[in-house]
């Protein structure tokens, strides 16, 4: 089914295979580059007129990880350009497997400055989504929480949040709805069409420093016309609030019991971008993120401490414990 999505897309002419070892390769990586050095150094230089110096300070300043050439690259995921009109119009890598799951993941997605705001980005995810469709597959794909106009554009795209555990996890499947998200001064909904009309499945109140969420409509959970709306649908509008600079602590208690989990809970949201604010901030990279009501902005180095503390705390419990069944090393002949 894979395979076939792939050539689908080539044969309707919405993508076209990087030529291996051509000098369009080099191209393309510049492509996947620049998407880094734009979101992570503000740096909006077009690919195309890039020259060894400013490539090589890409790579030393705007990644952690050494080069991928495309010919290792293609056994997991498969390179593209992007076309309009016959001409490539910016790039993007579809996976190859779908890992034992129904969806497929798009490793990377970059449309060339000069072909911005025509759409191109909404039209080629929504080429590929026709063609997941034809196979009955759904799409997932990451971005960070600090590269605002990615997050606000597949946000915008009629993707839902899946989860958050490393980065911000988008999905979209032809089963489900696409999300209406309205976020006001106060009040905040999520709702999905349903029959004649639309039904709210996440509704949050703003209350000062503080956050009121509910979910109602508990009972639609496992009704087939949702897919998996009501299972997204607090994870989704948790982003949206985010994105408008509002509250996403509940309570206290909310925090001690929901900070750690990866998807639901707006506190796990708030923790995980205070993770991944400080380890931006701790790089030097530039991020421009709204400012959460009540949550503390540490440092990488104070989280660090913080986990260190918790982390020798935790094996002071576990050693005073001792062992299972409550016997000590050695007490037992």
């Amino acid at each position: 089914m894979i395979e076939a999505v792939h050539e689908d897309l080539v044969q309707t002419g919405a993508l076209a295979p990087v030529q291996l070892g051509s000098v369009e390769e080099r191209r393309w990586l510049d492509c996947d580059l620049a998407s880094l050095a734009e979101n992570r150094l503000g740096d909006l230089t077009d690919p195309r007129d890039i020259e060894q110096a400013r490539r090589a300070d890409w790579q030393a300043r705007a990644t952690e990880e050494r080069p991928w050439p495309l010919r290792a690259r293609n056994e997991y995921e498969r390179c593209y350009w992007i076309l309009e009109d016959g001409e490539h119009a910016g790039t993007i890598a579809l996976a190859t497997s779908s890992l034992g799951s129904k969806s497929l993941r798009v490793a990377s997605l970059y449309v060339l400055p000069t072909y911005r705001g025509r759409g191109v980005g909404r039209r080629v995810l929504g080429r590929v989504e026709d063609a997941l469709r034809r196979q009955d597959l759904g799409l997932r794909l990451e971005t960070s929480w600090c590269w605002q106009r990615s997050a606000r554009f597949y946000l915008a795209s009629g993707m839902w949040i899946y989860m958050w555990k490393r980065d911000l996890t988008f999905c979209w499947d032809p089963r489900t709805p696409d999300p209406q998200i309205e976020v006001g001064d106060e009040t905040a909904t999520l709702s999905v069409p349903r029959g004649d009309g639309r039904v709210v499945l996440a509704r949050a109140h703003r209350r000062g420093d503080a956050l009121e969420l509910e979910d109602t409509e508990r009972d639609l959970a496992n009704q087939d016309d949702l897919g998996q709306a009501c299972w997204h649908a607090t994870s989704t509008l948790s982003l949206a609030l985010a994105l408008h600079g509002w509250p996403l602590i509940r309570s206290q208690e909310q925090w001690e019991r929901c900070h750690s989990a990866d998807a639901g809970a707006p506190e796990s949201l708030a923790y995980k971008i205070t993770i991944w604010e400080a380890w931006a901030a701790k790089h030097g990279w530039a991020f421009q993120t709204p400012r959460i009501p009540g949550l503390p902005y540490p440092s990488w180095d104070e989280l660090e401490a913080r986990w260190d503390a918790e982390l020798k705390e935790m094996n002071v419990v576990v050693a005073s414990e001792g062992p299972p069944g409550g016997e000590r090393a050695g007490g037992r002949a």
